[in-house]
C-alpha cells in the first residue's frame, strides 16, 4: 500500500481517538466510510477557514458541492471572493433553493435576496452573529425556519410580500431588531413573544388579515413608525397609547370603530391615518397630538369635529369628508385656523 493508494489515504486519517470514539465495529465502519469525504474535503480548504460547519465529513463535503453549484449559476464570483464578501445582493436572480451552508460564512452582514423565488428558507444552525440586514422582500416564502431566532444581531428583516401565514414563537429572540416589513403576507395573528421586540423602531404589518393585536403591543415602546393598514382589525388594545416615541400611526383600511380618549398620549405623533374605518367620532384628545402635520380620516363615518381641533397648529395636511367640512367648517375657515398653507383633501 502506498501514499497514492485511496485506502491508504483514507486509513491514514484515522486516529487512536477516532477508534475510541467508536465503540463497536459498526460505528468504527462508518467513521472509516465517513473519512473517504475527509480526502475530498482538502479541495476546499479555503471553505472551511471562513465558515462554522461542525458536521461529518459527508455533510460538509455535499454542503461544499452545493455551495459551488449555487456560486456558479447565480454569481460572477470566484469561490474564494464569494465565502469572503461581507455584503452579498443577489436579488432579481430567480433564485428557487439556498444551498444549506449559506448561513455559516462568518463574515457576512448583509444579504440582498429581494425578488426571488423563494419558497423555503435552510434552518440556520449555530448562532449566525454578524448578521445585520436580511432582506428577503417578493419572494414565495410561506413560513420561516423555526430555528430563525439564531441571528441574534439581526437590526433590519424584510419578509414583505411574500406568503407567510405564521410567525415561529423565535421572533422574539429578534432582540436588537430595528425594522421589520412584514406587509403583504397573509398573517392572521401574531405570536405571544412578538412583543419582545423591544428594540423595533420600524414595524410594517399591512396586507395582511390581522384581526386583533395583543394586548402587550405597549411593550413596543421604541416604535417611531408603524403601519397596520389593510387588515381586519375592530379594536384596538388600550396599550397601543402607551407608544410614546410614535411618529407615524397607519390605521386604514380596517374595521374600527372607535379611538380612544388615551390617543392623547402620542405626543409626538407627526401623520395619523385613519381613513376607510368604521369611526364616528374623533375624540376630544386629539388636540394634544400638537406635532401632527398629516391627518386623514375620511372615509369613515364621522358627522362633527371636536373643538379641539383647533390646537393642530402645525397641519399641512387634512383630509376628511367633503359634506362635514361644507356643512361644519367651511374649507376657508379651516385654513384660517390653521397654517395658511394647509391642504385639504376630500
Amino acid at each position: 500500500m502506498n501514499n497514492n493508494d485511496v485506502v491508504y489515504q483514507i486509513l491514514s486519517r484515522l486516529n487512536l481517538n477516532d477508534i475510541i470514539k467508536c465503540s463497536t465495529v459498526n460505528k468504527l465502519m462508518n467513521r472509516i466510510c465517513d473519512l473517504q469525504y475527509a480526502r475530498l474535503m482538502d479541495d476546499y480548504d479555503n471553505v472551511r477557514a471562513n465558515v462554522v460547519f461542525e458536521k461529518s465529513y459527508k455533510q460538509m463535503y455535499i454542503g461544499c458541492y452545493e455551495m459551488d453549484k449555487f456560486i456558479e449559476k447565480y454569481t460572477t464570483f470566484g469561490r474564494i471572493q464569494f465565502i469572503s464578501k461581507d455584503t452579498l445582493k443577489l436579488n432579481n436572480k430567480k433564485i428557487v433553493k439556498l444551498p444549506k451552508m449559506i448561513w455559516e460564512f462568518i463574515g457576512l452582514r448583509v444579504f440582498n435576496l429581494n425578488n426571488n423565488r423563494l419558497t423555503e428558507l435552510p434552518e440556520p444552525g449555530e448562532q449566525i452573529s454578524n448578521l445585520q440586514k436580511l432582506l428577503l422582500s417578493n419572494n414565495l416564502l410561506t413560513k420561516l425556519p423555526e430555528t430563525i431566532g439564531q441571528f441574534v444581531n439581526l437590526r433590519t428583516l424584510q419578509l414583505d410580500g411574500n406568503k407567510i401565514t405564521k410567525l415561529p414563537e423565535t421572533i422574539g429572540q429578534f432582540i436588537n431588531l430595528r425594522t421589520l416589513w412584514l406587509d403583504g403576507n397573509k398573517i392572521t395573528n401574531l405570536p405571544e413573544s412578538f412583543c419582545r421586540l423591544s428594540s423595533l423602531q420600524d414595524l410594517s404589518l399591512s396586507g395582511n388579515q390581522i384581526t386583533e393585536l395583543p394586548e402587550t403591543i405597549g411593550q413596543l415602546y421604541n416604535l417611531k413608525c408603524l403601519w397596520i393598514s389593510s387588515n381586519k382589525i375592530t379594536k384596538l388594545p388600550e396599550s397601543i397609547w402607551q407608544l410614546r416615541n410614535l411618529q407615524e400611526l397607519s390605521l386604514y383600511i380596517n374595521q374600527i370603530t372607535e379611538i380612544s380618549e388615551s390617543i392623547g398620549q402620542l405626543v409626538n405623533l407627526n401623520q395619523l391615518y385613519l381613513m376607510n374605518n368604521h369611526i364616528v367620532k374623533l375624540p376630544r384628545a386629539i388636540g394634544y397630538l400638537t406635532e401632527l402635520t398629516d391627518l386623514s380620516f375620511r372615509g369613515n363615518k364621522i358627522t362633527e369635529l371636536p373643538e379641539t381641533i383647533k390646537h393642530l397648529t402645525k397641519l399641512s395636511q387634512l383630509s376628511l369628508e367633503r359634506d362635514l367640512s361644507d356643512q361644519q367648517i367651511p374649507s376657508h375657515t379651516l385654513c384660517d385656523m390653521f397654517q395658511s398653507t394647509l391642504a385639504l383633501f376630500f
